[in-house]
């Protein structure tokens, strides 16, 4: 593998990287270069985007019930 030529596992972690603001430029030039040709990271940097923006106004004090939490938990287990 070439130092240009990323896995999808270091693509995700360089969209992950770059949205906190903490990507230098080999390293946005090689993710560049990787999500021209690979559609399925380029839609996980769409949703991960999608999702920090929408995220982005709502208050860290609030927290989700109990209830809720414990509903969540059973879904995602479900689905496994």
């Amino acid at each position: 593998m070439s130092l240009l030529n990323i896995s999808c596992k270091k693509a995700a972690y360089l969209i992950s990287k770059k949205e906190q603001g903490k990507i230098n430029l080999f390293d946005r030039v090689t993710l560049s270069m990787h999500l021209s040709i690979c559609s399925l990271c380029k839609l996980f940097e769409e949703q991960t985007g999608l999702i920090i923006r929408n995220t982005k106004h709502t208050h860290t004090e609030e927290k989700l019930p109990e209830e809720v939490k414990e509903r969540i938990v059973e879904k995602i287990l479900e689905e496994k």
